[in-house]
């Protein structure tokens, strides 16, 4: 750990020097540039968005974002962010276990593994494997926004940003008061969580705690699970922003890796942690960030065949920083150029190289890690932005050096642009070029049905798209079709006669897309109370230049053809309202199902499925009372392989939230 600190530090004070020397002598001389808001005319709300390096302002975006506000998570029959983020417009969450104890997220077709996630804009993207990303140490109650930027993201948030981020954030004004909730449902279903916020002079304090669990569905899929979140800011005109969490989780897998051995057991626990210094000038705000995750996986959860002799043990550390500086150019332009550095290492008994000291595994006598890897990436970001009355436009370009790929440095460049066709019209096109370096799994696992390979290139890809949005007071609308060429594409495959799973990189992959998307706030709309308090409508369409008629593909290549999302809003009766989701999909692809653990000899195709989610809130004040049910007309359905999914799921709680007054002497 020593070591990886010395090398880290010295990487970021060497990125800082060339940065410093990269700069011109005229932009250190030019006038500090004011940070710039996004306004979303839709709720007149206010949202800072780094979906570029320079800060615009909403109706100058030209980028597809989607920002989903506390408003809209209120609004959802949603209990966490999963299930939240399957509603949204071009994604795609496939669950092994229920309430998101293990989902995989996709944005546009990708897989997994191609979308990054943040915290308050820090990565807390895992290294070992995209499963793992979605391990997110927040309870949805303190979430205040979740912004989702899809198409690829690698000249602004570096490599990972394959086809999508997530940046789920907590950060906004402080209030002070108490908050807890309490639920209950079937399957022996409870969750509780307890948040405080506090603003004393120059410091805020939010604390959050969350335990939730369930006996599980069908056997073996229970689960609990443990959050402890805390973020506060200390200062005024230079601010320090500093965060903490800790998350532990532990659930029956039930089949989630093979169908042959279907009591699976996995716990998996976070820690994470970060600080952002900003300093007021130039926009410079240097990050820095530390996570360490363990993950236990059990082929067996109890008994064990004798030829069984180990369970999976795994942990990785991550430490990243980065920091970007702004600068105005002429009276239209700003001109910014950052850096971003992250090092991962992984300890494993199954994955990476021989280590030439074993080192114990905490709590479980007698084991050890034998095997680990660590690498480094760097990046060096260029970008100018212009804004005028009715054109804008980006372009730019990462310089990014991975320490673990041949040749080491590698350009990525990207170009955005949008134009006012008129009032509340604008027309928006983007053309970047981005990159995945493959996961540790992806690299060194093995066992009787897996096999990695350390000789996996990296992904590349080149995506185009272009669309059209419409926003006014109540009503958004947008279309988008978008197309992306991938190079090198990594995925699991089983070829013809085999039974083993391969990583392979499946040459080129090509997607293509289009989505729209409408929403209306009828209370906006009319300027008074309405029945109907909001609906909006989603559809997404995907197609892929391959199929797996060639070979077995385990993610890639299952892509979602068409996925339409309902949601309404209205009124019952007075305090009383109800939240509708309809969804609808149709997954490409399909997968070998086992009858009793016996598989069957030809392929089963995914089946199309339709659910509906509802809930019933009553306001009362500072009480929220809550009751519905997930799959409400009890739909049978997979979204991976052998795994069904949870039938009717009722569920019901009570939410208090109170503002108080510290003393004055605090």
């Amino acid at each position: 750990m020593t070591s990886l600190k010395i090398r880290f530090f010295n990487t970021v004070a060497a990125l800082l020097a060339i940065l410093s020397l990269s700069v011109p002598n005229s932009l250190l001389n030019a006038q500090t540039v004011t940070d710039t808001v996004i306004a979303k005319s839709v709720t007149l709300d206010q949202f800072v968005i780094s979906a570029e390096r320079n800060p615009v302002m909403f109706e100058q975006i030209k980028r597809s974002i989607q920002v989903i506000s506390r408003k809209d998570i209120e609004r959802l029959p949603v209990r966490n962010v999963s299930e939240l983020l399957g509603y949204t417009l071009g994604t795609d969450i496939r669950n092994r276990g229920a309430y998101g104890m293990q989902a995989d997220i996709s944005i546009r077709g990708g897989s997994f593994d191609q979308t990054l996630v943040l915290l308050n804009g820090v990565n807390i993207s895992d290294p070992q494997t995209g499963h793992h990303n979605m391990d997110i140490p927040v309870d949805m109650s303190a979430v205040s926004r979740i912004e989702i930027l899809k198409g690829p993201g690698a000249r602004v948030f570096g490599p990972n940003a394959f086809n999508g981020v997530i940046n789920i954030i907590t950060t906004g004004k402080t209030e002070d008061q108490v908050s807890v909730s309490a639920m209950g449902g079937q399957y022996g279903l409870y969750s509780f969580s307890a948040m405080a916020g506090l603003h004393l002079k120059n410091f805020t304090h939010k604390l959050q705690v969350s335990k939730s669990g369930s006996d599980g569905y069908i056997n073996n899929t229970d689960f609990k699970t443990f959050s402890l979140f805390y973020s506060g800011t200390a200062g005024k005109g230079q601010k320090l922003e500093y965060q903490a969490a800790y998350m532990d989780k532990a659930f029956g897998a039930n089949s989630f890796y093979t169908p042959k051995y279907p009591e699976q057991y996995e716990a998996t626990k976070t820690i994470f942690a970060s600080a952002r210094f900003k300093t007021g000038f130039r926009g410079f705000a240097p990050v820095v960030y530390y996570r360490r995750h363990y993950d236990e996986f059990r082929l067996f959860r109890d008994v064990a065949p004798p030829w069984y002799t180990t369970h999976n043990y795994h942990y990785t550390d991550v430490l990243g920083s980065n920091a970007n500086f702004r600068f105005k150019t002429g009276k239209k332009g700003s001109f910014s150029v950052g850096y971003d550095i992250r090092h991962e290492l992984i300890r494993s008994n199954k994955l990476g190289d021989s280590l030439e000291q074993k080192i114990p595994v905490k709590g479980a006598e007698g084991k050890y890690y034998t095997l680990g890897k660590s690498r480094t990436s760097a990046g060096l970001f260029f970008e100018e932005s212009v804004n005028l009355e009715r054109f804008s436009f980006s372009a730019g370009f990462l310089t990014s050096f991975q320490s673990a790929l041949p040749g080491n440095f590698s350009f990525y460049p990207g170009i955005d642009a949008s134009y006012d066709l008129r009032k509340h019209f604008r027309l928006y096109a983007s053309a970047n070029r981005t990159l995945r370096i493959p996961t540790f799994t992806d690299l060194f696992y093995n066992d009787n049905t897996s096999k990695g390979d350390p000789g996996l290139k990296p992904e590349e890809a080149v995506s185009l798209e272009t669309g059209i949005k419409y926003n006014k007071q109540g009503l958004s609308a947008n279309a988008a079709v978008f197309k992306r060429y991938g190079h090198n594409m990594i995925d699991w495959v089983k070829l013809q006669n085999q039974d083993l799973w391969q990583a392979m990189n499946v040459t080129e992959i090509n997607i293509s897309g289009f989505e729209t998307n409408i929403s209306f706030s009828f209370d906006e709309l009319s300027g008074k109370s309405s029945f109907v308090k909001s609906i909006s409508f989603g559809y997404t369409l995907l197609k892929s230049d391959k199929s797996s008629d060639q070979y077995m593909s385990k993610y890639v290549l299952d892509i979602l053809k068409h996925k339409a999302d309902l949601l309404i809003n209205h009124k019952v009766w007075k305090n009383l309202s109800a939240s509708w989701a309809f969804c609808y999909q149709d997954r490409e692809g399909g997968y070998i199902k086992y009858v009793n653990t016996v598989p069957a000899t030809v392929e089963t195709s995914y089946a199309p499925f339709a659910t509906i989610d509802l809930q019933i809130n009553y306001q009362l004040k500072g009480l929220k009372f809550f009751a519905g049910a997930t799959n409400l007309l009890n739909t049978e359905y997979v979204d991976f392989g052998n795994i069904p999914q949870p039938g009717r799921w009722i569920r019901a709680g009570i939410e208090f939230t109170s503002p108080f007054t510290p003393p004055k002497n605090m």
